[in-house]
């Protein structure tokens, strides 16, 4: 286990879900724009709050087995961190509580239902054991970084990919539709973008984000016995060649959008240049290939007015 230090605890407990939550910013800002034509500060502030909360509780919690394990003298010495990680994470869910109660109750329950599943992420379920080969099952138990961790749900293979996908590329989206349904507007308005384009999108986008995270730690994983997607494929080269082939779907299905075909395009040349020897802060551009067109979209279109 590595030695924890400031930089890794802000890192991961602050830096992070920020980073994260920039792609819901721009994702978010965009539906808003296409549903009603203007940015709505409501559902652009649930779904960035929400991003942090999810990715953040769940790193404060490993840091605190982390460094926990580590001592009483450690804790001490990070005590002061825990403190400024708890309002920053108690920041966040005092924007998320004023942005709902601006909005409908139908958009509190949409949230409720994305942010549920974002939180069952990294919930014990020993009951799925079964569905898993004994090997795997019994691997990944053992290759826990904390001794007699549960068994959660994030090591069902594809599990991650799919929660990803469902939260940020449909969950934005039912949460910007519920806070602006009463703005409707036709999305003809907005070409290119229309909405089935940018949820499909998006969802591909994070399922193939999520599984080249994995190609990232195949080695790892193949050794301690962890099932993920690559690991199921067999190797790399199979994962990559199965991304590249989504991209190509998703570039023919949206021809007509110069900005999803300059993504598909970044995406492949990413999946076949990042691999296990790629230093992590890379595959943040995996993670941000929507939000730099979707930027470079407002900033072409804000030159043009």
């Amino acid at each position: 286990m590595a030695t924890p230090t400031v930089s890794s605890f802000v890192g991961a407990v602050i830096i992070h879900p920020i980073v994260v939550a920039i792609n819901s910013l721009v994702l978010a800002s965009l539906m808003s724009s296409v549903i009603a034509e203007w940015l709505d500060w409501r559902p652009i502030t649930i779904c960035v709050t929400c991003d942090i909360l999810a990715v953040g509780i769940d790193h404060y919690k490993d840091q605190e087995v982390i460094i926990g394990a580590c001592g009483v003298a450690v804790v001490k010495h990070f005590a002061s961190l825990f403190y400024l990680a708890r309002m920053f994470l108690a920041l966040n869910a005092s924007l998320l509580v004023l942005a709902l109660c601006q909005s409908s109750p139908k958009t509190t329950i949409v949230t409720a239902v994305f942010t549920t599943s974002a939180f069952l992420w990294a919930t014990p379920l020993d009951l799925l054991q079964r569905f898993i080969p004994p090997k795997h099952g019994q691997e990944v138990m053992d290759s826990s970084s904390v001794s007699g961790a549960p068994f959660i749900i994030k090591r069902v293979p594809g599990m991650k990919a799919i929660f990803n996908s469902i939260i940020q590329g449909c969950g934005i989206f039912f949460v910007a539709h519920s806070a602006l349904q009463a703005l409707w507007k036709s999305d003809f308005n907005t070409l290119p973008w229309t909405i089935i384009q940018i949820v499909i999108w998006s969802t591909v986008n994070h399922i193939g984000h999520s599984i080249m995270t994995d190609v990232r730690d195949f080695d790892k994983d193949e050794k301690a016995g962890v099932p993920t997607i690559p690991i199921l494929l067999g190797s790399p080269l199979k994962t990559r060649i199965v991304l590249t082939i989504v991209q190509a779907a998703v570039m023919i299905a949206f021809v007509g959008n110069t900005y999803i075909l300059g993504s598909s395009c970044f995406v492949i040349a990413l999946v076949w240049m990042l691999g296990k020897d790629s230093p992590k802060v890379y595959f943040v551009l995996s993670l941000h290939s929507q939000s730099i067109f979707i930027v470079m979209d407002a900033v072409i279109k804000s030159w043009s007015l």
